[in-house]
């Protein structure tokens, strides 16, 4: 009995206990309304003592003439086998319940003469076909539900992948990109290259550290780019001008680790190969329960390189698996103006 039991799904057998015992008091009431407690209990009995054949019929039919015939597809035999489990049921439920449950309970109810003709059996049978409809609807929809969550969790799991794969990517592009610059300050025998180590180093333990979790503090993106930004100055010309600017509670919000900085890594990419005289504004903006980040790179003749798509592209998928339907991305692209903000309606973190 132990090892039987360990097998039943206790909460299907729930849900089918619970959809029985409102099928009997149900279908009680509904029968025995306007008239007193005598035919609530005379139905009562009825259908308590009929249940093991409506439940049979029911789940004969769901459980195993449907997915045997029905999904194969032979409708022919299914049609057949409806038409004799009708047939079984209905006789076995007017011989019960003329014979037993009225004749002890409510003679009055009791039906005269030759009840079981074939007129007689197929009305009542079709007349209690209505459970089987309902058992059927209500697992349809149940298994429409399931499908739909099995879905969502599959989008889910799926968009985490990509999220996780997109953070993976990041590395070596960054590190392509700094180890370029330190490579060519080494060339020159720049003093600057031993500050340019520390400095790097120092950034990619902080990169490391926060991959590892879903989402860190704006303040610790903020530092990563502030960090990335010094590294970039160190290897720029003096007319390059770059001014980040940031403003409100930078501690109550978290975000996605390196959610901006792939953005600010792209703008830097552009400036390496534009011409001199280029501005890039970055701005981190904070207000109860709302994050705006902005980006704008301009040159008064063009732009050498046009920003990559693909890194919108990457910033949507995060947006979408962390703020969906809660963000708007904006941008603006020239031949000498770059123009991204995005906006984020987040709850503070506390």
């Amino acid at each position: 009995m132990t090892e039987f039991s360990i097998h039943i799904d206790k909460k299907l057998l729930t849900q089918h206990t619970i959809f029985w015992m409102c099928w009997i008091f149900g279908f009680t009431f509904i029968q025995s309304f306007g008239f007193g407690m005598h035919d609530f209990m005379a139905w009562l009995v009825y259908y308590l003592v009929t249940l093991p054949i409506f439940m049979a019929h029911t789940y004969l039919i769901a459980y195993w003439l449907v997915p045997a015939y029905f999904f194969r597809p032979h409708y022919g035999l299914f049609a057949l086998w409806i038409i004799v489990l009708l047939i079984i049921a209905s006789i076995l439920e007017m011989v019960i319940s003329n014979e037993v449950v009225w004749a002890l309970v409510k003679p009055e109810y009791k039906q005269p003469g030759n009840y079981l003709g074939w007129q007689n059996i197929l009305i009542n049978g079709l007349g209690n076909e209505y459970v089987v409809i309902v058992f059927l609807s209500v697992k349809v929809i149940r298994f429409w539900n399931l499908k739909m969550g099995e879905k969502t969790d599959l989008l889910n799991r799926k968009m985490s992948t990509e999220i996780e794969l997109l953070k993976i990517q990041s590395y070596p592009r960054f590190l392509l990109n700094v180890a370029d610059k330190l490579e060519e300050l080494a060339k020159n025998h720049s003093p600057q290259t031993p500050e340019m180590i520390i400095r790097l180093s120092n950034l990619m333990n902080s990169m490391i550290s926060d991959n590892r979790s879903d989402k860190i503090l704006l303040q610790k993106e903020v530092e990563l780019i502030k960090g990335y930004i010094d590294i970039q100055l160190m290897s720029l010309p003096a007319d390059y001008d770059v001014n980040f600017q940031v403003s409100g509670e930078l501690n109550g919000f978290r975000i996605p680790p390196f959610l901006f900085f792939q953005l600010v890594e792209e703008g830097f990419m552009i400036l390496d190969e534009s011409e001199n005289n280029t501005d890039y504004s970055l701005l981190i903006k904070t207000e109860p329960q709302h994050l705006l980040f902005s980006m704008t790179i301009w040159n008064d003749r063009l732009l050498s390189k046009q920003f990559n798509p693909s890194i919108i592209e990457n910033c949507l998928k995060y947006l979408d698996y962390f703020y969906p339907e809660n963000h708007k991305v904006m941008s603006n692209f020239e031949i000498n103006f770059v123009e991204v903000s995005i906006e984020i309606n987040i709850e503070p973190w506390h």
